[in-house]
């Protein structure tokens, strides 16, 4: 009866640190993981025989394939940006939602202030030029790290 004991918590002990899942990456990169949760923009999971929780985000990961049953859950779809036409695909991210993306070059765009404009209208003429620059140079994702008077600073960020 011991040996029965020690032979299921054994098992048991295997199976939980067992990969259950295989993330997929937009860069083609798979990894075995324990999936946890999908939060706001972030993935949820943890590595084989850890416990510790890591997060990646949602727009690096393309799907996350169940090992048990098959199903695969697509997260993202990758954002291809082509030219200067595709400025309306990128998407602005925060810092911490930045998990798993390479981080590109800094831009930044000036506007002096226009009589007739009010705050919002220049907020939004920035932004959309930020866009515009990221898309040229090819980045899905901008992150916002300055916001002054005339001036917008951001990081560009890929797959």
């Amino acid at each position: 009866m011991k040996k029965v004991g020690i032979v299921l918590a054994v098992l048991f002990a295997a199976s939980m640190s067992a990969q259950t899942h295989e993330l997929v990456k937009h860069n083609g990169e798979k990894t075995g993981i324990n999936y946890n949760k999908t939060e706001y923009n972030l993935v949820c999971f943890s590595t084989p025989n850890s416990s510790e929780e890591n997060k990646i985000s949602k727009y690096a990961v393309h799907s996350i394939t169940n090992k048990v049953t098959g199903s695969t859950q697509i997260i993202s779809s990758k954002i291809d940006v082509k030219d200067k036409n595709g400025f309306r695909d990128i998407v602005f991210l925060k810092e911490s939602e930045t998990a798993g993306l390479k981080k590109g070059e800094a831009i930044s765009v000036f506007f002096g202030r226009t009589k007739g404009f009010s705050d919002y209208d220049l907020v939004t003429m920035k932004k959309r030029r930020l866009q515009e620059k990221a898309a040229q140079k090819g980045s899905p994702f901008l992150v916002i790290t300055s916001e002054s008077y005339d001036e917008t600073k951001a990081v560009l960020y890929y797959y």
